[in-house]
């Protein structure tokens, strides 16, 4: 089972899954953290992971406070670790006005196995961006958007990543026989995104 929550403010939406673990995908932006907590305990008391889409500010920085209630450490792509480590620039903290506070135990994906997850690497926004699928879903973070794609002026963002990385997505989503597009923000979507998608690369 996977349930949409979260997608407040400028924060991310956020993705609960529940299954042989709990797993909880981009919880969002700090601020938010109150109304995520309520959402989730309406499902579960339990979450056994977290893991991020990409190490943005608005995806991550409820992390260390959902680490504290829950005890579960962050996966993250490695390449994004020391990033969400530092809460360094690559973060974008600053495009919020904020600082971002780190979880204390953050796991590489390499590190990770679960049977019931497969992980996808989708560079382009940032360059450790990944997507998740899920039964029939596929979960893309700021890669693509119901109505359109992520940006790529931020830091390690590379538009020809992108633009592969959707390509790449697509060919999966009809292989697979997916349904639905789960993106970080805004509505859920379905096959009609790659066309908004390849209109606007």
């Amino acid at each position: 089972m996977i349930v949409k929550l979260g997608g407040y403010g400028y924060s991310s939406n956020t993705y609960l899954i529940l299954d042989k673990e709990n797993i909880l995908i981009d919880p969002g932006a700090g601020e938010y953290t109150e109304k995520i907590l309520e959402e989730i305990e309406t499902y579960t008391t339990n979450i056994d992971l977290i893991i991020n889409t990409h190490c943005h500010y608005d995806h991550c920085s409820s992390n260390y406070i959902l680490e504290e209630i829950f005890g579960c450490p962050t996966a993250i792509n490695d390449r994004e670790v020391k990033h969400l480590k530092l809460g360094d620039e690559v973060t974008v903290s600053y495009l919020f006005g904020k600082k971002l506070t780190p979880p204390k135990d953050i796991i590489p994906l390499s590190e990770i196995k679960l049977d019931f997850l497969e992980i996808i690497e989708t560079p382009g926004h940032t360059y450790g961006s990944i997507s998740i699928i899920y039964k029939d879903s596929l979960i893309t973070g700021d890669t693509l958007f119901k109505y359109g794609v992520g940006r790529t002026d931020f830091p390690t963002g590379n538009f020809n990543q992108l633009k592969n990385s959707i390509l790449k997505l697509e060919k999966i989503f009809y292989e697979k026989n997916l349904k639905f597009i789960l993106p970080g923000h805004g509505e859920i979507g379905d096959k009609r995104a790659f066309i908004y998608a390849k209109n606007i690369l």
